[in-house]
């Protein structure tokens, strides 16, 4: 009888040990599931404040080149100006790295208002990424060339 009893108890704890295994490892999956979901969500978001920081350094480089045309084209006239007039050294003052000049469009005067033009410049990122800004300038009429330039955008 004392036999009996240790095969029964044996028994059982065979079932119990054969139960706790397949729970363990479901648990295990259901636990690296749920990193790999973290781990994406995380991902995810890296890549979008990537994203922005590129977008925002753009922008910034935008603004800085259009600083730097301005600085250049006062008492000048519109049509002097081409990227082929603006040295590498000029542009690497103003562009971030992995930026270049896409490039500069003038934009007739307005038939209301000869005096004023627009420049609409283009710079390009590695990935193909694109940012345009518009500055608008005053021309004097007697002698067409550019009196002011206000940046109205990135």
């Amino acid at each position: 009888m004392g036999l009996e009893r240790m095969g029964r108890w044996s028994g059982r704890q065979q079932d119990q040990t054969a139960f706790v295994l397949p729970l363990a490892l479901l648990a295990g999956l259901v636990l690296s599931a749920s990193s790999l979901s973290l781990m994406g969500v995380a991902l995810a978001s890296h890549q979008a404040q990537a994203s922005e920081h590129r977008r925002r350094l753009a922008d910034d480089g935008l603004r800085d080149l259009a600083q730097l045309l301005a600085q250049q084209l006062v008492g000048q006239r519109p049509e002097t100006l081409n990227p082929a007039s603006l040295g590498p050294d000029l542009l690497a003052l103003a562009l971030p790295p992995g930026w270049q000049l896409g490039g500069l469009q003038w934009q007739p005067s307005e038939p209301a208002d000869p005096g004023l033009g627009a420049l609409q410049v283009t710079i390009k990122g590695r990935g193909g990424e694109q940012r345009q800004g518009v500055m608008r300038f005053e021309r004097s009429l007697a002698d067409g060339r550019i009196r002011a330039l206000h940046q109205e955008g990135a």
